[in-house]
């Protein structure tokens, strides 16, 4: 039997919250190109424009095992086995390293790092059995460095590129080929529009970073200007951008272990490397919002 081209795609809503878009638009991408696409996210109201164009959609919500293994059980009886998992699903928690309640904190990693790790094992034993698969982490610039503000959030793209690393040693005799995206900032993703929409819980009544939070908000700015982005905004990526380098790990015999797209992904960590980290830090304490 011929090897799954199946690809499961998480976090496929066109929503904000769960996606900044890249799933939506590698759904897209992917199922144009030919691809058998079976786009899965929490709301399937929220997919019902990838549904009219032809697209499969099924509810999966990666901190509830029971769904993964019906969506896993599905593709693989219909295919024989995933071919290419994109664990794309993930949100951002906004808060201080002291002020965040770590109930949510616990919730961030269950959706970003232990909802990835469970599906990626359930996909695993059919791609080993058919001697080939692919598995894709969504990861981020903030996999590389941290901010303020948004630590938990990029501790998870931190152990996303570990688990990367680590899982394409472990599966690379049985033809599976693991790969990492690092996408600068995207336009539109993650954006919050005022303070209340940064979705902070019992953190923001100390009043400790009130002006801070403020200027973040004011700062991710130019990340909201989608059409025609001035100044920072320049240097952030688009949606379909990210989605036609996705569609190149899938696709590519030989994948690369990352990929960093946009300028600041690919600039930064050779800046780091060469100017060290105290003038790395320098560098993150001027550009960034910090308390």
């Amino acid at each position: 039997m011929a090897a799954s081209r199946a690809v499961l795609l998480t976090g496929a809503s066109s929503g904000t919250g769960m996606s900044s878009g890249t799933g939506r638009a590698a759904a897209l991408r992917l199922h144009r190109a030919g691809w058998p696409v079976y786009a899965t996210g929490r709301n399937l109201e929220a997919l019902a424009d990838l549904a009219a164009e032809g697209i499969q959609v099924l509810h999966l919500d990666v901190t509830d095992e029971r769904s993964m293994v019906e969506v896993v059980d599905k593709i693989t009886a219909e295919h024989g086995a995933v071919g290419t998992l994109i664990n794309n699903a993930a949100y951002s928690l906004n808060g201080t390293i002291g002020e965040t309640p770590v109930d949510e904190v616990r919730k961030q990693f269950e959706t970003n790092v232990f909802g990835l790790s469970r599906l990626t094992q359930l996909v695993l034993p059919g791609m080993r059995a058919q001697g080939s698969g692919r598995v894709v982490m969504m990861s981020s610039i903030f996999g590389q460095f941290a901010t303020p503000g948004r630590g938990y959030y990029q501790a998870t793209k931190h152990a996303l590129e570990a688990i990367g690393d680590s899982l394409r040693h472990e599966v690379s005799r049985f033809g599976i080929k693991v790969v990492l995206i690092e996408p600068s900032p995207v336009l539109g993703g993650f954006v919050p529009m005022s303070v209340a929409d940064l979705g902070m819980t019992g953190q923001e009544r100390n009043g400790l970073y009130d002006e801070f939070w403020e200027y973040f908000v004011d700062w991710h700015g130019a990340y909201r200007e989608t059409d025609k982005p001035t100044g920072r905004g320049r240097m952030a990526v688009r949606a379909e951008t990210v989605a036609k380098v996705i569609e190149q790990a899938v696709s590519s015999a030989d994948p690369k272990i990352r990929y960093r797209i946009g300028m600041p992904s690919r600039l930064l960590p050779r800046m780091r490397w060469t100017i060290g980290d105290r003038m790395f830090e320098k560098f993150v304490r001027a550009f960034f919002p910090i308390p």
